[in-house]
């Protein structure tokens, strides 16, 4: 069979499992590191396979009774599509089951999570590679249950033994061995164990670690064609399920991992830090470090209640979420256009009229006949269509600044009542603080919509104990967005000389936020309004005025006050709309 109908065959499974979307490619390497290798990417889900040019499966002596006795036909088609079915059971199998492993992003990290929990320290590095271990032995089965058959994956492990003897290792490292043992026990049949039996050094601590794995999981030999593999999905039972195959398993870990789980395994066991020379990956790791990644385990954690993943940094976690929590404030997106009537076809011609006429609009090709003999023709009726067309403004603010209280008060409620949920928002979801930080990451939301946000600069001043200030360009945000969730929870004083600073020279919206009196207002006052008036200013208060608003609205500069966490998001985010509003206008 030819790589094309090879690839034929791929895509007919691909329609049955439910899969939409993405391309799929089947491509021969003379060179390849591996004799099969794939790739998915999490990006649009393209999938990549490269096969070693003369790479055959099915091969030796053993290989061919084996492919006897399973009816294989083609060994190539055979591994590539059974590879391709394990890879789609990480995700569901088939599409819209459920039954897949880790399904998500999310229960990989809380797997991922588990796994680390149980590996003593000097074996850590290993913790991915353990953890793909376990959601293989997880979907393996269900593999097996969805096609009948499931032998392409015991010639990938077959040849995976194979390739390393050429490499001097006879058998199987000791974790490897455990974990296409506990494999064979849940689905595997005489033949698929008989053509395995080769690779195994069948000592005792390795099969005492599977026994005690299946025993401690409750795993049947044979729950395929006994009791079927729905209990493997229970999702909730996974991080426990994951802490015992680690626990059990863990002592058999090798210093260097040489075997890889599955094509699409990004590389051996071989600790973190490696890198790969040919694109794998199944796409779940992949997207581990993306920001789609790190925002769904961020808001899954956060709506379960659950504490902050060991796998993602805290900022990480707490950025992606607050960005994710922003995108529920209403903006309405108002595009930078402008409207005119635009004529596009005349209904008819008329004769020309030289006193009343402009002769660059004559019809050259329209000759009309009247009273006075032959003329052009001159378009009469114009049809007009009202079109509307991107403009550009170069007049915005350059600078947006959002000067922000961090105070402790601002750790309380708005309302005087609870702090909400602080397993991952550490100052609490119902907080002042937080609220601020929604309308901060709001305004920010609405000039990327905009389509402003990558032409200004972007800064924020905390004012507590000190006064602190960040700024850069739409590129470097991260650093500015970094200063927002480091509150310092002091005392609340306001040095306008740093403002003036950052202030001086430009035109620039600024935003303030405050829920009390400012400490020493009275020595900062005179040189906060001259910043005030020089620049798009408005300024939000939590609770009741103060002598500092009071002297806001002497001065003539908007002040709103707002009693309710949701108000304040959206008020700041408004103000922002309000500003950047009348330079989008013509």
């Amino acid at each position: 069979m030819t790589i094309e109908q090879i690839k034929q065959k791929l895509q007919e499974q691909k329609s049955r499992i439910g899969l939409v979307g993405g391309s799929l490619s089947i491509r021969e390497y003379e060179d390849a590191q591996h004799n099969i290798s794939a790739h998915i990417s999490p990006e649009g889900w393209n999938i990549e396979m490269s096969v070693k040019e003369g790479f055959e499966p099915i091969k030796d002596r053993r290989q061919k009774a084996y492919g006897k006795v399973k009816k294989i036909t083609d060994g190539l088609e055979t591994l590539l599509t059974d590879i391709f079915t394990h890879e789609c059971a990480h995700w569901q199998l088939p599409y819209g089951s459920e039954r897949g492993c880790p399904y998500d992003i999310y229960h990989h990290d809380k797997i991922l999570e588990a796994v680390k929990n149980a590996l003593p320290k000097d074996k850590q590095a290993h913790a991915s590679y353990v953890a793909n271990a376990f959601e293989d032995t997880v979907i393996n089965p269900r593999c097996k249950e969805f096609k009948g058959e499931f032998a392409g994956q015991v010639l990938f492990w077959d040849n995976e033994g194979l390739s390393l003897r050429e490499k001097g290792q006879k058998v199987f490292t000791p974790f490897y061995e455990a974990f296409v043992k506990l494999n064979a026990h849940l689905w595997g049949d005489k033949a698929d164990k008989a053509l395995l039996k080769r690779h195994y050094s069948n000592g005792k601590q390795v099969d005492e670690a599977v026994k005690k794995v299946a025993k401690e999981l409750n795993l049947p030999e044979g729950m395929v064609g006994s009791e079927g593999t729905e209990r493997l999905f229970e999702k909730a039972q996974w991080a426990q399920m994951a802490q015992i195959y680690a626990r059990n398993l863990a002592h058999l870990l090798e210093q260097k991992q040489n075997e890889r789980l599955s094509a699409f395994s990004d590389s051996q066991g071989q600790g973190e830090g490696q890198e790969q020379k040919q694109p794998s990956g199944n796409g779940v790791e992949q997207k581990l470090g993306t920001r789609e990644g790190a925002e769904t385990i961020a808001f899954g954690r956060y709506s379960s209640g659950e504490k902050l993943s060991p796998n993602i940094t805290s900022y990480s976690q707490l950025d992606s979420l607050y960005r994710k929590l922003a995108k529920s404030i209403p903006i309405n997106v108002e595009a930078m256009t402008r409207e005119q009537s635009l004529q596009i076809a005349p209904l008819n011609h008329r004769a020309f009229d030289e006193e009343r006429d402009d002769p660059s609009k004559i019809k050259a090709t329209k000759i009309v006949v009247n009273g006075n003999g032959i003329t052009f023709g001159y378009p009469n009726q114009p049809l007009a269509v009202a079109a509307r067309s991107k403009i550009q403004r170069k007049s915005f603010p350059d600078f947006k600044m959002v000067v922000l209280d961090n105070s402790g008060s601002m750790k309380d409620a708005i309302d005087g009542g609870s702090v909400g949920k602080t397993s991952i928002i550490p100052w609490g979801d119902r907080s002042k603080y937080h609220f601020a930080l929604l309308g901060f990451y709001g305004i920010e939301n609405f000039l990327q919509r905009q389509g402003v946000a990558p032409y200004i600069e972007h800064g924020l001043s905390l004012f507590s104990s000190s006064t602190r200030y960040k700024e850069s360009g739409f590129q470097g945000i991260d650093e500015v967005r970094k200063l927002a969730l480091a509150p310092e929870w002091g005392s609340t004083n306001l040095d306008a000389k740093v403002l003036s600073q950052a202030l001086k020279g430009r035109e620039s919206f600024v935003l303030s936020i405050s829920d009390g009196e400012i400490g020493n207002w009275a020595s900062e006052r005179d040189s906060f309004r001259k910043l005030a008036e020089k620049n798009h200013y408005a300024h939000v208060q939590l609770g009741s005025g103060t002598g500092f608003t009071e002297d806001l609205a002497s001065w003539k500069l908007p002040v709103f006050y707002v009693h309710s966490g949701e108000d304040l998001s959206k008020l700041m985010v408004n103000a922002a709309k309000e500003t950047y509003k009348r330079f989008t206008k013509i």
